[in-house]
């Protein structure tokens, strides 16, 4: 008999979990998560939700997302996007840590790790100051950070962030530049002191405690891969934007692209675009978003501290 009754609930599961996920006439239901399948469930409830606009607005959306110009186009604030075969004059700063910084790097270039100019969840602005004092760089060298993924566009946002205005990222990093057929070396610049100074950009710069102020005047990105753990935990009113969908073979994607992503997303080129996530990942958002010419900030910190976190699993 037990034997029978387990058989029985094994066959019952799935017509289970069926009823949880949608209406006894199989229709979706937005109310009923699909714990099976989440990720899977939130798409279809994302569908679902825009299955339910007026005809006139779906219209208007889909035609906005299917408006795509020419891959020709350049960057919106391309003095930002820095060549591998146009480094002269410019000071290259390799985000990456020490041990892989000595394995091999680009010829002049100075040693800033992205982790060492953060104090636990937030940029260290002193400590970024101090390394770029150390380092021989001076307040109006143009620099040129690369590195492997989010390493160089938290940097660059960094650089930013202390009032640096010549600051460029190398696309595709090191091996944008071995791509160019020049060969890395090992050896360490030896510059003497600067007397850098930094004028921050607080503007930049968004903290968990600050984020009930722009809830409703700023959009907000959430760059984390996840549709499940967007669905779970997010911040009010937030915008899902995964750092793939920005990025390809390990380059940030051509202009045409951003703006068919950015626009099909509803963003608006007249407000303030917060992004936060995955550190440093969330990063390159940032940066693309500056590459197209947004008004871009990062929230740098512990995110689900603030009081603008929301969930949908009821």
């Amino acid at each position: 008999m037990r034997l029978i009754t387990s058989v029985l609930i094994l066959l019952l599961l799935p017509a289970l979990f069926g009823a949880l996920a949608g209406t006894e006439d199989g229709s979706f239901c937005p109310t009923c998560p699909d714990w099976t399948n989440l990720d899977g469930w939130y798409r279809q409830k994302e569908a679902y939700s825009q299955s339910q606009l007026p005809p006139a607005l779906r219209t208007a959306q889909q035609n906005e997302t299917l408006q795509v110009k020419s891959a020709e186009k350049r960057y919106e604030v391309e003095e930002i996007a820095a060549d591998a075969g146009d480094l002269a004059g410019a000071v290259p700063v390799d985000s990456r840590s020490p041990e892989e910084y000595a394995a091999g790097h680009i010829p002049g270039a100075r040693n800033i790790w992205w982790r060492s100019v953060r104090s636990g969840e937030s940029i260290n602005a002193s400590a970024l100051v101090e390394a770029l004092r150390e380092n021989g760089v001076n307040t109006t060298d143009r620099i040129v950070v690369y590195g492997e993924e989010g390493d160089a566009s938290y940097l660059f946002w960094a650089l930013e962030y202390i009032g640096h205005r010549n600051v460029s990222l190398l696309n595709g990093g090191v091996d944008a530049w071995a791509k160019t057929g020049r060969a890395l070396v090992r050896n360490s610049p030896s510059m003497p002191r600067s007397d850098y100074s930094g004028n921050i950009s607080e503007d930049l710069l968004i903290k968990p405690e600050d984020l009930e102020d722009v809830i409703g005047a700023a959009q907000i990105i959430d760059t984390r891969e996840s549709f499940a753990d967007f669905g779970r935990s997010r911040i009010q009113g937030a915008i899902q934007i995964p750092i793939s969908t920005v990025i390809a073979d390990n380059s940030v994607r051509d202009a045409a692209s951003l703006e068919s992503i950015f626009s099909g997303r509803g963003l608006d080129g007249g407000r303030l675009q917060i992004v936060y996530g995955d550190m440093p990942d969330a990063s390159i958002m940032y940066y693309c978003l500056r590459l197209m010419g947004y008004r871009a900030a990062l929230m740098d910190g512990n995110w689900r501290a603030s009081g603008a976190v929301v969930g949908n699993i009821r």
